[in-house]
């Protein structure tokens, strides 16, 4: 709206210069009026038509000029015109559009050598100039876009995994320890009835926290922050191990730290601590597990050991949880290492540095 009111007030400025100028020069007739008017009406509504604007004010400025209307003193103010209106063409139009304007303006400028020798020399600049500098706001401005876009493409793209990953890292532990159970209930069922009772009421406990963890996991979706999720506490840790047990798995977790590292670094704990035991109790086939926290004052560093007889992920896995591990350390500057013994089991040793100060956002 601003600049409308702008290019108002420029388009009854040209006017009123070059009637001036063109009653000094004599009193014009109607149709000399009609040229004035064809000049400055352009400049009002370049942006709306672009192109019948630019057309029509080179035209004008040409006969204005040719015929004597207006006396030389007022030509700038029809360069002018002329320069503004060039300068929407190639700021609006593509090239396709904009550069036969350009041709003919620069056409007309030459052809103004037959009057004035030296008439190109003020007209040409005056036609290519205002169109270069209009060409490169619009090729600046489609460049920006372009990677507008590209950043949007790619925050989507990174989100997309944030969602995915967090979905794995929530649900897939309890409903790990919901299909062990399951698979104990029935084999048990007929001869220890006593046996599939007790996994039954683990599988109706880890479906309900699945079930809350999943909503939880939505609302992400919905809301930057959730007061339910987990932040990676002693107490987040010792939830973890005591499910473990649940499901079977006897686990020493053993907690050491000199500091407390920020949030993030915990949350990121956490989910090591918990996608390597829904990997100890899917696939490793152990009885046994030890998990290790230690956070000196610069650094964290996380071990899942087990006594089972798997060396990667069960065949066909997509080995999604390893991969979510990797992502999550990697943001921090941190390594990993997991991979069988030579005693026999599997290890996960994962090692992040921090800072007091650094930054606290779970990535």
């Amino acid at each position: 709206m601003r600049w409308q009111v702008v290019d108002a007030v420029a388009a009854v400025a040209v006017l009123a210069v070059c009637g001036f100028a063109a009653q000094e020069a004599g009193r014009p007739s109607w149709w000399r009026w009609v040229m004035v008017a064809a000049v400055a009406a352009p400049v009002a509504i370049r942006d709306r038509w672009t192109l019948p604007a630019g057309l029509t004010a080179l035209a004008a400025s040409a006969a204005l000029l040719a015929y004597g209307v207006i006396p030389p003193y007022a030509a700038p103010v029809l360069f002018a015109a002329v320069a503004l209106t060039q300068y929407s063409v190639a700021a609006g139009l593509p090239l396709s559009r904009s550069v036969p304007v350009l041709a003919t303006g620069l056409a007309g400028a030459a052809a103004l050598a037959l009057l004035w020798p030296f008439a190109p020399l003020v007209a040409v600049p005056a036609v290519a100039v205002p169109w270069l500098v209009g060409w490169l706001v619009r090729h600046r401005r489609r460049l920006t876009e372009r990677i507008a876009d590209e950043r949007t493409a790619r925050a989507v793209s990174e989100e997309r995994l944030r969602i995915a990953r967090d979905m794995h890292d929530t649900v897939a532990h309890n409903l790990s320890m919901i299909a062990m159970k399951a698979s104990v209930a029935r084999h048990v069922a007929a001869v220890r009835p006593e046996e599939s009772v007790a996994a039954l009421e683990v599988i109706e406990t880890a479906s309900r926290e699945a079930l809350v963890e999943m909503r939880r996991a939505v609302g992400l979706l919905r809301a930057d922050q959730d007061p339910g999720m987990p932040s990676g506490s002693d107490a987040d840790l010792r939830v973890l191990a005591d499910r473990a047990q649940q499901a079977g798995i006897q686990v020493e977790l053993t907690l050491v730290g000199e500091t407390t590292p920020p949030a993030g670094v915990r949350f990121v704990v956490y989910r090591i601590v918990q996608e390597a035991l829904t990997n100890v109790i899917r696939h490793a086939k152990a009885t046994q597990c030890t998990v290790s926290v230690e956070a000196g004052k610069e650094t964290v560093t996380v071990q899942v050991v087990d006594d089972g007889t798997a060396t990667v992920a069960a065949p066909g896995g997509t080995g999604y949880g390893l991969r979510g591990m990797r992502e999550r350390i990697a943001a921090y500057g941190g390594s990993l290492q997991a991979g069988p013994r030579t005693a026999g089991g599997f290890a996960v040793a994962a090692r992040m540095p921090y800072r007091q100060s650094g930054e606290d956002e779970q990535p």
